[in-house]
């Protein structure tokens, strides 16, 4: 393995949805990053020294999204890996995927590196999302539900 393909920055995220109970449509969170370029992402965040990613996930959806573990259901079957040049440093970033447990108790709280956030149907993701990487991690996951939500 190459040295410029080992990660200086490991990072790790949640991809949290919910299903439109009016509309039977799955619609991702979304955060609204307060500094420029004001990317729009799921929550995540860097790896502590000697954390896990998925705890590293469950404490950044936390700490940005105000979304206790109490407040989804993890998926153990999927998890993407997007790798990427972030501020002149090779970045790893795992996304986990979870469904809100009860979307009639779910408040999103943001952290101050947030100024908004909207749930959003795939179809719309392009327009938030700027990154091809992020845009495909979407369809990777949205095809991943549609297989499951139809079976």
């Amino acid at each position: 393995m190459d040295v410029k393909d080992v990660p200086s920055i490991r990072a790790a995220g949640i991809i949290i949805y919910n299903i439109d109970p009016s509309s039977n449509v799955v619609k991702y969170l979304l955060l609204k990053s307060s500094s420029k370029p004001f990317h729009w992402t799921p929550p995540k965040g860097r790896l502590d020294p000697g954390e896990e990613s998925i705890d590293a996930a469950q404490r950044e959806t936390l700490e940005e999204a105000g979304l206790s573990k109490d407040s989804y259901v993890l998926d153990n079957d999927f998890k993407d890996v997007l790798k990427y040049e972030a501020h002149g440093a090779n970045k790893e970033c795992v996304y986990y995927l979870a469904k809100i447990a009860d979307i009639s108790k779910c408040q999103v709280t943001l952290s101050d590196e947030h100024t908004d956030y909207a749930w959003v149907g795939i179809e719309d993701i392009p327009r938030y999302c700027d990154k091809e990487s992020l845009r495909t991690m979407f369809v990777k996951a949205h095809d991943y539900l549609s297989k499951l939500l139809n079976n």
